[in-house]
């Protein structure tokens, strides 16, 4: 098989959602393969849930990820993985910008989104404000 080149596009917001755009749909092709997304967050809170293994890759600012009863918080450089099935929640007080994998899902099964939230109140000392 030949290599595959998937252009960049601008992000862009939908409607409840947090601003971004897919290099790879999720379940592109005939099989739902490995998804990769770029989106940011500012201001703002997202909460989903995969069948799948989520890792984030922070490329600017500053990302919190509660997960499982577990909060991190992860800088540009690092990576965050949210495992399949459990629900994991984003924010940034600020800014932070990701680039995100998913997959694989042989299953199909569907994602679920929870909320999305944009954040109203000043960010405590350790960035967890809701």
């Amino acid at each position: 098989m030949a290599p595959q080149k998937y252009p960049s596009s601008p992000l862009v917001r939908r409607e409840g959602r947090p601003k971004g755009h897919a290099f790879v749909p999720p379940g592109e092709d005939r099989r739902p393969g490995v998804a990769l997304m770029e989106w940011e967050l500012r201001g703002e809170s997202w909460t989903d849930e995969h069948p799948h293994d989520e890792f984030n890759y922070v490329l600017e600012g500053r990302l919190f990820v509660a997960c499982d009863g577990e909060t991190v918080e992860a800088l540009a450089g690092d990576v965050v993985r949210v495992p399949a099935g459990s629900v994991g929640r984003y924010w940034a007080p600020g800014y932070a910008r990701m680039l995100a994998v998913y997959g694989p899902n042989p299953q199909g099964a569907a994602s679920r989104v929870h909320a999305y939230v944009r954040l109203e109140s000043a960010e405590d000392s350790d960035g967890s404000a809701l």
